[in-house]
């Protein structure tokens, strides 16, 4: 008797295979046998009705969720209706001042729709209407807050608004001391001096006109003031921008800003930079009356930091170039003393430059300075110079009293050192012998 050839299950050559391997994981669902008949397994099943539901394709993000696409059309729709209130049509000043506001609003929301509205030629209308006195200074304001945002982080978009005019227009709006002295119209300047610092060929003598009215404008708030002096600071750090900073008489207003503590670190930080890279610029401060009152002044703000080290910093760049004038004046106000204080209690940075220009001071009139890493000074005598009278040559004697009061203090606080070595040595024998003594008590039995 012929034994029966095996029969395959389960494989790719039966047709009920992948349907039941379906119900292999679909456990919920019986698994049909292999004797019911194939028109039982064709027929529909309750399960496939869930896997088609399972396997179909994920609606849209947007869909079913608040402000989704809905929420784009909307954004569009706004966006044409604002370019359509400010480019077409005469519209009133209240409809255009609330139109830069919708541009504002929908820059500041996202930055595809940022892109988007330079695009659709917003930038043109905002610059016309920034400079348009008849709209008020509300519109004004509204159209300078519209500009900024849309400034914002975007290369592309500042050159537009420099190409639509708005440096021209700046003269026109000096006029209105609420627009000039606002917040929102020096940012917007801020941003746009951030283009000095790039390929883009900015004219620089646009902006400083403005820049040194609304820093040498005495109603002008520190905030704006702060913008003005960063947009400022731009500007210095170029070369081909620092002649026209000099020659702009910026250096004035700085050196007045430099006395108050609200504005005077920005304002050494830009003194420093143009004393660093402009002869010009230094000669300005030398002459002028207020650098050294005002050197010697941050030199005392002890809670600054930041203050004494510009201080320190841009009095080395002026003295290393031979300041005479200059230096006799620090004398007379106390610059020995407040150098001394700096290079005592000051941080690490501005303890060294006050050292090597307390160094300078008691080598006047004596030696050539030596070379250093810093700026250098070539000094001469007090018998070399006719036109010196003869105060300066008593830098020599001041410099002695300046070494013993050094010396004396430099005596007090090794003693004072040395007192409180001793009295942590002293502490730790002490605390050596509590724990001998402890540990002898504790290892001797409880009398009985």
């Amino acid at each position: 008797m012929a034994r029966p050839e095996p029969r395959v299950l389960h494989t790719s050559a039966d047709p009920t295979y992948p349907k039941l391997l379906i119900h292999f994981f679909l456990p919920r669902t019986p698994v049909p046998s292999l004797a019911e008949p194939r028109t039982q397994l064709e027929q529909p099943w309750p399960c496939r009705q869930e896997t088609a539901v399972a396997h179909a394709p994920a609606p849209p993000c947007w869909a079913g969720k608040k402000g989704g696409m809905g929420a784009a059309d909307d954004g569009a729709a706004a966006m044409r209706a604002a370019v359509r209130r400010l480019s077409f049509g005469v519209a009133a000043a209240e409809e255009k001042r609330e139109a830069a506001g919708e541009v504002a609003r929908l820059a500041r929301s996202d930055g595809r729709r940022k892109r988007l509205l330079a695009e659709l030629g917003v930038v043109p209308p905002l610059v016309s209407m920034l400079a348009d006195g008849r709209g008020g200074a509300g519109a004004r304001l509204a159209a300078a807050e519209a500009l900024l945002e849309l400034a914002r982080g975007t290369h592309r978009n500042k050159v537009n608004i420099v190409k639509a005019g708005l440096l021209d227009k700046l003269p026109q709006l000096m006029d209105d001391k609420d627009v000039s002295r606002s917040q929102q119209l020096a940012l917007l300047v801020l941003s746009i001096s951030s283009l000095a610092n790039t390929d883009f060929p900015l004219a620089a003598s646009d902006l400083l006109p403005f820049l040194v009215a609304t820093l040498s404008a005495g109603d002008v708030p520190a905030d704006t003031k702060l913008s003005c002096l960063a947009a400022l600071r731009n500007l210095s750090t170029k070369l081909e921008h620092v002649r026209g900073v000099v020659s702009s008489g910026a250096v004035r207003a700085l050196l007045s800003l430099s006395l108050d503590r609200k504005t005077a670190e920005a304002a050494l930080c830009v003194l420093g930079d143009l004393a660093a890279t402009s002869a010009a610029g230094r000669k300005a401060m030398e002459e002028d009356e207020t650098a050294p009152r005002a050197l010697v002044e941050a030199m005392t703000w002890h809670e600054s930091a930041r203050c004494q080290e510009h201080a320190t910093y841009l009095a080395m760049a002026l003295l290393a170039h031979g300041g005479l004038a200059l230096r006799r004046r620090m004398r007379q106000l106390g610059g020995v003393q407040a150098l001394l204080e700096v290079s005592l209690l000051g941080s690490p940075l501005a303890q060294r430059r006050a050292a090597k220009i307390l160094q300078w001071f008691k080598d006047e009139g004596q030696s050539r300075i030596k070379a250093h890493s810093g700026p250098r000074l070539e000094s001469s005598s007090c018998h070399g110079n006719d036109d010196v009278d003869g105060s300066s040559c008593s830098g020599g004697q001041e410099a002695d009293d300046c070494k013993d009061a050094v010396g004396e203090i430099v005596k007090q606080s090794l003693d004072r050192n040395m007192k409180l070595i001793m009295r942590r040595a002293t502490a730790s024998v002490d605390l050596t012998n509590v724990k001998l003594l402890v540990t002898s008590s504790s290892s001797k039995s409880l009398p009985c």
